[in-house]
């Protein structure tokens, strides 16, 4: 089974950058306590990255149709956020107001959420064949 899709690829990529983006603006307004922008500055760094995934998830089903409501998609944004944040904390230009704890709380909620999320993708997953859902294949 190919789970690394180009689609998945490019959405990490993509990812990727809009993490290294949002890490540079969110140090910025940090330093430059301009704290007024900072949660504009979230909010559209959510959304873009909702957005990505969305598109690219929906270019995964037409090249791969196989039923895994997300998960992939969840897992590399999981690891990639906190690859580029830990990073930036060690060799970037993180702001005061950026203390490692935060970073290690956002870890520890979202790999809950993550594991939540694991658990349903397997009970779904009992429910498929090769990963193709059930009604989908005997239609």
């Amino acid at each position: 089974m190919k789970t690394l899709t180009p689609s998945l690829r490019r959405f990490a990529i993509v990812a990727i950058l809009l993490t290294f983006s949002f890490r540079i603006a969110l140090s910025t307004l940090l330093w430059s306590r301009d704290y007024n922008f900072v949660m504009p500055i979230a909010i559209l760094f959510a959304v873009l990255m909702f957005i990505a995934g969305r598109y690219y998830g929906q270019k995964d089903q037409a090249y791969l149709p196989i039923f895994d409501i997300g998960f992939r998609f969840h897992l590399v944004t999981f690891l990639q956020f906190n690859l580029v944040s830990f990073a930036w904390q060690l060799f970037g230009n993180p702001s005061v107001h950026e203390p490692i704890r935060i970073l290690y709380w956002t870890l520890t909620y979202w790999g809950l959420v993550l594991a939540c999320h694991f658990y349903y993708y397997r009970q779904v997953k009992k429910s498929t064949i090769k990963d193709i859902h059930r009604d989908d294949l005997f239609e």
